[in-house]
């Protein structure tokens, strides 16, 4: 296996089929077409294109051939539609989102981690002490926030030392 190995790096470097590149930019497009609505997550970076080319290289050269036909393609793409699906999606909307992979924090919870700040922010103008934990969370629910959520990442900036708590049960920014 080592020698087979050795041996397709060394002598195996494949060119693209015109319909193995359209096949590959085609489903990069659409994949990047699913975030064109301003507010939607990325799904794909320009890096998952270059991977995509690689990748596809590599399955010809498994093969020892000197070309990456469309099947090549279509065997990669399956592969990382599928790891896709496993790490990349974000889990409430159902939808790719690049962070996710990059960072570990999806669009959407990156919007509510903002939201809860200017919630917090917001009351904790009105009191000397601090924004009562209760208030922030009924805020939170009044705007559509499950109160769970909002509870998570509360505790979540908490760790991070963006919130603070000067008092038992108030909080504030930092």
């Amino acid at each position: 296996m080592r020698k087979y190995i050795a041996y397709a790096k060394r002598s195996c470097f494949p060119m693209m089929t015109e319909e193995a590149k359209t096949s590959i930019e085609d489903f990069y497009v659409d994949l990047r077409s699913q975030g064109t609505d301003g507010d939607a997550p990325v799904p794909v970076t320009a890096r998952k294109l270059e991977a995509l080319v690689r990748l596809a290289e590599a399955s010809a050269r498994v093969r020892l051939s000197d070309t990456v036909e469309k099947e090549d393609v279509d065997r990669i793409l399956e592969v990382v539609t599928a790891s896709l699906e496993d790490i990349g999606m974000d889990p409430e909307t159902g939808e790719f989102d690049a962070d996710v992979i990059e960072t570990g924090t999806s669009k959407s919870q990156r919007d509510r981690i903002r939201n809860i700040k200017g919630i917090i922010s917001e009351i904790e103008q009105e009191y000397d002490d601090g924004a009562p934990i209760e208030e922030i969370l009924d805020y939170a629910e009044t705007v559509g926030m499950e109160r769970s959520k909002a509870e998570h990442e509360i505790e979540k900036l908490r760790r991070q030392g963006d919130v603070y708590e000067p008092n038992t049960g108030n909080l504030r920014t930092v």
